[in-house]
């Protein structure tokens, strides 16, 4: 009788925890940078050491996109949601951040076979799980509101945005290279970061002790699309995505060391209710 043969190591869902604990990462660093940056500021600066990464990644394959329109999308989409999550760390701690943001599945599955077509309905159990996920989404955000904070508000226009440009990069993935994508999509919006900057509050150097955070967000941020790109390469889309929701534990596990902060009792239930949506949610598609 011969031993069974190990089963092998599921390195796409590895590689998302991982590249979920480098997204997190990214988040402190933003966090504690908006106490002195704006956001335009941070996404401004950060292209100064995410774009030359990403180009070392994308020289070997080339840096060129054919499908110049939905790109152009993927870029306007990507600069709302960027700009909306940068702006919403000034006030939400990493849990809130990371469990807001798990939305975005949610709407991703309702917007996909509006834009897409058919082949990408998820079935009618879908408005149930938005449901669900909108009423714990409510619960994460309705103290916020009832103190007149829109912080929150801030971070679900940031997973509407988020949503439509993965949309976006659902198209580009049949024809452009992932590191292409990436080192394009960082360019462009470090340069159109930098022109916002320059027109509205003028251009200044980041405070010198910010500059490791600064730079912090643009390693981090790169290093997590890469791995995240790798993720999804290595498995089946409905895999990987399930091991994206390790975001909301490092975010819990990155306000207590290093804010010192504790999810409150609504955050748990809220948080629960948009987790386990987004779960079921992958799991009907994995079957």
């Amino acid at each position: 009788m011969t031993p069974a043969e190990p089963r092998p190591v599921a390195r796409g869902p590895l590689l998302m925890i991982v590249a979920s604990l480098l997204f997190t990462a990214m988040v402190a660093c933003v966090k504690v940078a908006r106490v002195e940056m704006s956001a335009l500021e941070l996404m401004a600066w950060r292209a100064v050491i995410g774009v030359p990464l990403a180009g070392a990644f994308a020289w070997r394959v080339g840096r060129f996109i054919a499908n110049r329109r939905v790109m152009a999308l993927r870029i306007g989409f990507g600069f709302g949601a960027m700009f909306c999550f940068f702006t919403a760390t000034r006030g939400l701690s990493l849990a809130d951040l990371a469990l807001i943001s798990r939305t975005q599945p949610l709407l991703l599955a309702l917007l996909a076979p509006l834009v897409l077509g058919a082949s990408e309905r998820s079935g009618r159990g879908l408005w149930g799980l938005l449901a669900v996920g909108l009423v714990g989404c409510g619960l994460l955000i309705g103290p916020d509101l009832a103190v007149g904070s829109t912080w929150a508000l801030w971070a679900i226009a940031a997973a509407c945005f988020s949503a439509s440009a993965h949309l976006c990069l659902r198209v580009l993935g049949r024809t452009e290279h992932p590191a292409a994508v990436v080192f394009v999509f960082q360019t462009v919006v470090g340069i159109l970061a930098f022109a916002a900057l320059a027109a509205t509050a003028g251009l200044s150097l980041p405070p010198s002790h910010l500059w490791p955070y600064v730079l912090g967000a643009g390693v981090f941020a790169t290093g997590g699309q890469l791995v995240m790109t790798e993720a999804y390469r290595q498995d089946r889309a409905a895999v990987v995505a399930a091991a994206s929701y390790a975001g909301p534990l490092w975010g819990v596990l990155g306000d207590v060391l290093l804010f010192a902060v504790l999810p409150s009792g609504l955050d748990w239930v809220g948080g629960a209710l948009i987790v386990g949506a987004g779960v079921l949610l992958v799991a009907r598609r994995v079957e």
